[in-house]
């Protein structure tokens, strides 16, 4: 206690080199806050964007439909059915079910002949708004569907403008466009569709994507009560690893259940890739502040020298003066964790509350980030600070506990 005591005098003894110290730590420590804030906020906003805008959290497919998704087999469908679904929702975790199939068709308009082939997804729009919520803030213009018959599609905003469609509503359905596709049988079909409502391009590349009620979608494909696949939503993502095992248990051979990681490894590759630069970032971002801890400490050192002969020769210990001058940084770097902390928090806060909108190259949805503070980051932001200024003390403590108490004491 008499060390820490020391220490803390000796703290407030030099105040102008002391805030200095104490500043230049707070705004490392809040720049790592803000880093990791800013980082998570990115996490989340491609989770948002790609898991809660076009996967879901889990899908169910029969077994070998991933591994020939190119080529987008019908054939690898499922019996979609009351008893199926109720077993599904069964399990512990899962907030809904939501039926889809993914199909290639043409669209052929009704005046000028024109045509475009494009890739459909049919949805049930109830369920579909609680597995992929976002997926509906694609819709530029018009309303969604909310009848899983109604014969009725959303066209990339592009696609329709090159094809003259609007969303006015058309009374004359001899001027819908017609929509073709070959079943899963082969045979072709059609069936005439009003567009109600046209999409934002979210990525590069997917101009040629449209989506439709699932009924319409199997009256057009003859896969009444069959799906390509079942997406399910669960409470949290952090159960998804055990919703997973529970459905395969349930289900049983046949199935194939499949993580939103497994769906899109790039994405888990992307967000741990964000992890690594953070690391080296603030590994950077902590040597620079630190260095300048020490440098400021051996400054310290050389001008307390005839105080350290003094301490010395009165009989203290060479091991408690390093120890001293130890706790000096740790003060010191526990005073500008609390500062950073404190200057992160605020700054975090602000911005989760505002947002920050961030473009993205090639799509036309307005993305907002929402900065999010961990609490645990506080925690090790902190912990670090003391610590490592703690550490940064520790080669000049030890340089002033080799000086002899002599020299010390004749230094000018």
């Amino acid at each position: 206690m008499g060390l820490l005591s020391l220490a803390l005098r000796n703290v407030t003894r030099n105040r102008r080199r002391t805030v200095m110290a104490v500043v230049a730590v707070g705004l490392g420590v809040a720049t790592l806050v803000a880093m990791r804030a800013f980082i998570a906020g990115q996490q989340e906003l491609f989770l948002r964007g790609l898991v809660q805008g076009q996967v879901g959290a889990l899908q169910i497919h029969r077994s070998g439909y991933v591994d020939s998704i190119e080529r987008l087999p019908l054939t690898l469908d499922l019996e979609d059915g009351p008893a199926l679904r109720q077993k599904l929702r069964a399990v512990r975790g899962v907030t809904a079910v939501a039926g889809r199939i993914t199909f290639g068709a043409m669209l052929s308009t009704a005046g000028d002949g024109k045509t475009a082939v494009l890739m459909l997804t049919a949805l049930e729009p109830k369920e579909e708004r609680v597995v992929c919520p976002q997926r509906f803030a694609w819709v530029g213009q018009g309303r969604v569907f909310e009848d899983d018959a109604a014969r009725e599609a959303w066209l990339n905003a592009d696609l329709a403008r090159s094809l003259g469609l609007t969303t006015a509503p058309q009374p004359d359905e001899a001027q819908w466009p017609v929509l073709l596709a070959n079943d899963r049988d082969g045979l072709l079909n059609g069936e005439a569709v009003a567009l109600t409502a046209t999409l934002l391009s979210t990525l590069p590349g997917d101009r040629r994507m449209g989506f439709v009620p699932l009924g319409l979608a199997q009256r057009l494909l003859r896969m009444e009560g069959r799906v390509t696949e079942l997406a399910v939503g669960v409470e949290s993502y952090e159960d998804v690893p055990r919703v997973k095992r529970e459905l395969e248990a349930a289900l049983g051979p046949g199935y194939e259940v499949h993580t939103w990681k497994e769906l899109l490894p790039f994405l888990e590759g992307l967000l741990a890739t964000m992890d690594l630069t953070f690391g080296f970032a603030i590994v950077l971002l902590l040597v620079v502040v630190l260095l300048g801890l020490l440098n400021a400490m051996l400054t310290n050192v050389l001008e307390r020298r005839r105080e350290i002969g003094t301490l010395l020769a009165i009989g203290m210990r060479r091991g408690a003066l390093v120890r001293l001058f130890v706790l000096e940084g740790a003060v010191t770097g526990a005073l500008g964790g609390l500062l950073g902390v404190t200057l992160g928090a605020a700054a975090v806060l602000v911005m989760h509350t505002r947002g920050v909108s961030v473009p993205i190259p090639g799509s036309e949805l307005p993305a907002m980030m929402f900065p999010r503070l961990e609490p645990v980051v506080l925690a090790i932001a902190f912990a670090v600070a003391a610590v490592g200024a703690a550490v940064a003390t520790l080669w000049p403590a030890v340089r002033a506990s080799r000086l002899k108490p002599i020299e010390a004491l004749s230094a000018t």
